[in-house]
């Protein structure tokens, strides 16, 4: 395979730093979107090669136009694939129930989880337009499926799940199901995928590492084709019902 010039959001942590980590190992230019360069300064992103950070703020939708403008004069031929990671999960006890709903949380969730990436994604259509490959990746969950939620509600009841956050997701599957139905004639591969429920800082009851999520999530994305169906993917290879 060849190297590509992939761009992943929220690398500095989590998922995100794990698929940077795949990337740069497989020999792929990676532009890696934090919140600040200086906070990176110490971590993993630093030393990897082939790897250059851009700052990209989704709390400030401000910042994203600069970054757009950052990755174009970084990969003025284009881009191969952008994957859509950067999100939050749960800002506070009250936006888990909906007894308690924080409006200007609520709010900051549906911005970061669903706004900024659309509006991101918007903005680097023309660098995907320059190459082949053409695939956009929207990371997803399992918790913004129908028959999920209410088959395994016990399941996201143990792990604190927020409403929001299955609300905030289930947006992003219908933003990425826009941009299939706008650009599937242009060559596009719209990828939503659940990445598994990972280990992380912003899940620590999480049943998978960050390695095995990054490493079976490419896997499974490499194999996906603009001919195939759109539909709601695991990182295990399996399709999960909406």
């Amino acid at each position: 395979m060849s190297p590509k010039v992939i761009v992943v959001t929220g690398a500095n942590r989590g998922i995100g730093l794990a698929l940077v980590e795949q990337f740069s190992n497989r020999g792929d230019t990676v532009i890696a979107t934090v919140r600040s360069k200086a906070k990176a300064v110490g971590t993993p992103l630093i030393t990897l090669p082939n790897v250059t950070l851009v700052e990209l703020d989704a709390d400030d939708l401000a910042t994203i136009d600069p970054a757009v403008a950052e990755i174009e004069k970084i990969a003025p031929d284009g881009i191969d694939e952008l994957w859509n990671n950067l999100a939050v999960y749960n800002l506070g006890q009250n936006v888990s129930s909906v007894r308690g709903v924080v409006t200007d949380d609520v709010q900051k969730v549906l911005q970061v989880n669903v706004i900024a990436p659309s509006y991101f994604t918007s903005k680097l259509l023309p660098l995907l337009e320059k190459r082949t490959t053409k695939k956009i990746v929207f990371v997803s969950t399992v918790a913004a499926s129908f028959e999920f939620t209410k088959s395994f509600s016990h399941l996201l009841a143990e792990l604190d799940a927020p409403f929001v956050y299955g609300a905030s997701k289930s947006a992003l599957n219908m933003t990425a199901l826009y941009f299939h139905l706008e650009l599937k004639s242009a060559g596009f591969t719209i990828v939503p995928i659940h990445p598994g429920i990972v280990l992380t800082g912003m899940n620590p009851k999480g049943m998978i590492s960050t390695e095995e999520s990054a490493t079976k999530t490419i896997d499974v994305v490499d194999s996906v084709s603009a001919k195939e169906d759109f539909v709601l993917r695991s990182y295990d290879g399996s399709i999960v019902a909406w």
